[in-house]
């Protein structure tokens, strides 16, 4: 197992921001020389932390992002965008530096930084120029800055329809495009970046065979390097032949789509099942052995171990076959031991589960998650009653086949193409409403019911402002950042020419979710309300007065709202009921509208990151909650709220709709070590996922941890390099977060100890 010891990005993981102002990692730690490497491990750990590429092979990614704003300037005057997207994409692949090394399955090119991307300055220009003169985007950003809701444009959830583009391979993506191709900007475009991809491939097998015949690569590398160069010559002149090769045909893909057409590609595919056949055929004909399969998967695995991306980067296993059974296989074994070997924060995996998933599947997985392994459970009894809902036209292959992606979204195949262009503050109303009734905006409602009617007013107005401001805020998606590569994967782009996230340019795709973010607090604070005000006769003006002054003077009021049991997570019935009718509000506000790309909204269950950032954006609130402190993550309670034990925290999320999110609608879950050690553990757990399972529960992920131990990681961080903490949808190394938020994980490891 490779560990991060002695080498730490100088990315400040909490939102992904670098210190240097150009988007990359200041410089190498000491005793660290560029160029030279140790072991494959040095070079792994380095290749996405720093630029492992020969300079004289091309331009360095500071020049390569300098070129492509000249460009960009010069080439838009005279032609099409979508003709000077796809140029400026070509001129990255056939300019930008590159390396093939011996200590690597993989090879290397010169957009290394997840953060800076070398289009990301020219693109988002782009967009400032193109809202300018939007006073929808004016009213987006007068939102984000008051904490109502966080919407920008989004580039980040696109997954190809691996089981059609693998097969087909780069060059049968280009024959198709030919079979349909016309003289429009957009199929010019596409012909564009069809070719340069093909070049690029190239460049790489042409290195690679010019540094073996020059002696470059070590004796005991050899055949490592003839079996490189034979997959990339395969890649560019023919299509994937070996379980290699699909991984370095997805490798590739990734890293060309994300790194220099400003796409994320938000799953690296359903990797067990698309590997297995290639897999068996290799063995059979004694192409490779399980050893070499296990190498070439460690280093796959760590192209995204070694790339500082806070959100992590999914891939999703096992499913259900057309006769019933489970795609989980032998394949599935060797993959998960291999993830379970290098421990790594990302790739995160995402697992579905259904009755048919077998019982060393369940055991050996929630026994990695035991040990902080990054896992997601999916429902798949949840998923397919949601999407069913949305889509009754769905066929039993559509369900069975659906992808997992992002962080715990779901959808179809056949081009997902999804925009989380925006957060709801479920929480801000009540900020509001204390507010106008301290400046006598808002007359006192006379009662609790009244209160909450007015509360789920502003909540519908503020969901239903942010929907209609994202859909304009989409109108311009493809005007800014045409999908090359997204739409070159989707036959049905390619089919009707047009581009992938435009309107009409996936069947089925081309989704919108709005997400929530503060539902188990907003669920809080209301409860709060009702007992101070209309059960135990405080004045809601002198509420409104505590809370403009942050509960200042106020430590035993303050502690005794923050120790009550009327709170999201325990199972109460009226919290119960109230979060119900919030879902609802949202719900309504949201699903099923249409957007402007030939798809609909969707509510998400789960928030991101934003249960801090609008958080801070957020003043004091009636439940206990400071100013400017983290609300409630996901569906999950506020930290430190569910202190009636897992039980009552599934129970609570049982009385939830799934179909009120669509999007996805997952449940954290904190437990401490001693509850689920041994085989009666494993139990335990599988008991949890069960019965959240059963009661339509689409994804669930474990936090199992001991206080004592993160007080002490907290104290002594060189003793926990490999620490790692589930956020939301991904892991992140317990030394990256800051201490703010390591603070808030020990005080809800505190509550579930009583």
């Amino acid at each position: 197992m490779m560990r991060w010891v002695g080498f730490v990005c100088a990315a400040c993981c909490a939102g992904g921001a670098f210190a240097a102002a150009d988007g990359l990692p200041g410089p190498l730690p000491k005793g660290v020389t560029p160029g030279v490497y140790r072991d494959d491990a040095d070079y792994l750990l380095r290749k996405f932390r720093s630029d492992v590429t020969d300079p004289t092979t091309g331009r360095t990614y500071v020049k390569l992002s300098n070129d492509v704003v000249r460009l960009a300037a010069d080439w838009e005057k005279t032609e099409d965008w979508k003709v000077v997207k796809a140029r400026l994409f070509a001129y990255c692949l056939d300019n930008m530096s590159i390396d093939v090394s011996d200590h690597d399955w993989f090879p290397a090119s010169t957009s290394w930084s997840r953060y800076g991307r070398v289009m990301n300055k020219m693109l988002w220009a782009r967009a400032d120029r193109i809202d300018a003169d939007s006073a929808a985007m004016r009213e987006i950003r007068e939102g984000n800055r008051r904490g109502d809701w966080n919407c920008w444009h989004d580039f980040d959830h696109s997954v190809p329809d691996w089981d059609v583009v693998i097969p087909l391979g780069f060059t049968g993506m280009r024959s198709r495009l030919l079979k349909h191709t016309r003289d429009t900007p957009f199929y010019r475009g596409l012909e564009i970046a069809a070719d340069a991809i093909l070049r690029g491939i190239g460049r790489y097998e042409e290195l690679a065979r010019r540094k073996l015949a020059a002696g470059q690569y070590a004796p005991a590398k050899r055949e490592r390097m003839e079996k490189e160069i034979a997959s990339l010559h395969r890649l560019r002149t023919d299509v994937p032949r070996t379980a290699y090769d699909v991984m370095q045909f997805i490798f590739i893909y990734w890293v060309f789509c994300e790194q220099y057409d400003n796409f994320q590609v938000r799953s690296l595919s359903n990797i067990d099942r698309i590997l297995t056949p290639y897999y068996d055929a290799d063995i059979a004909a004694g192409r490779t052995t399980e050893k070499e399969f296990r190498e070439q998967f460690k280093h796959f695995l760590w192209q995204w171990g070694s790339i500082d991306n806070y959100w992590g980067q999914p891939v999703y296993m096992g499913g259900t076959r057309a006769d019933g059974s489970t795609e989980y296989n032998h394949l599935s074994k060797i993959i998960l031991d291999v993830a379970d070997e290098e421990a790594l924060p990302t790739p995160k995996f995402q697992l579905k589960i259904a009755d048919n998933t077998p019982a060393w599947l369940l055991e050996k997985t929630l026994d990695m998650a035991r040990r902080h392994r990054s896992l997601v459970f999916c429902g798949e009894k949840g998923m397919k009653l949601v999407c069913k809902a949305y889509a009754p036209d769905a066929t039993d292959d559509d369900l069975r086949q659906m992808i997992v992606a992002g962080c715990y979204e779901f959808g179809f195949r056949d081009g997902y193409n999804g925009t989380g262009i925006g957060h709801v503050n479920a929480l801000k109303p009540i900020e509001y409403m204390l507010r106008d009734v301290r400046d006598g905006a808002l007359p006192e409602p006379r009662d609790f019911p009244a209160f909450k009617q007015e509360y789920l007013k502003r909540l519908e107005a503020v969901s239903v402002r942010c929907r209609e401001l994202a859909c304009e805020g989409e109108r311009h998606l493809a005007e800014i950042n045409p999908a090359d590569m997204f739409s070159l994967a989707t036959e049905y782009a390619v089919r009707t020419g047009k581009d992938a996230f435009a309107e009409g340019g996936c069947r089925r795709g081309n989704g919108s979710t709005i997400l929530q973010t503060g539902i188990g607090t907003s669920v809080d604070a209301l409860l709060a309300v009702k007992e101070l005000v209309y059960e135990n006769g405080m004045g809601l003006k002198e509420l409104s007065e505590i809370m403009a002054r942050n509960w200042e003077g106020q430590d035993a009021l303050r502690t005794r709202m923050l120790r009550s049991k009327r709170k999201w997570g325990n199972n109460d019935p009226e919290a119960n009921a109230l979060c119900g009718e919030i879902a609802k509000t949202m719900s309504k506000a949201i699903n099923g509208h249409p957007n402007l790309k030939g798809g609909t909204f969707s509510l998400s269950g789960h928030c991101a990151k934003q249960f801090i950032d609008l958080g801070r954006k957020t003043g004091a609130t009636p439940d206990g909650r400071k100013a400017g402190d983290e609300m409630s993550k996901n569906l999950s309670p506020a930290m430190g709220a569910d202190t009636e034990g897992v039980t009552a925290l599934i129970a609570t999320l049982g009385t939830l709709d799934a179909r009120d999110f669509p999007a996805d609608f997952p449940l954290d879950v904190m437990l401490h070590p001693s509850s689920v050690a041994g085989e009666k553990g494993l139990k335990v757990l599988e008991t949890i996922i069960k019965t959240y399972f059963d009661n339509n529960g689409c994804a669930i992920h474990f936090n199992i941890v001991d206080v004592e131990e993160l007080k002490d990681a907290q104290a002594h961080p060189e003793k926990y390099e490999n620490l790692q903490i589930r956020v939301c949808g991904w892991n992140v190394r317990w030394n990256d977060l800051p201490r703010r938020e390591q603070d808030e994980y020990i005080r809800r490891a505190e509550c579930i100890m009583r």
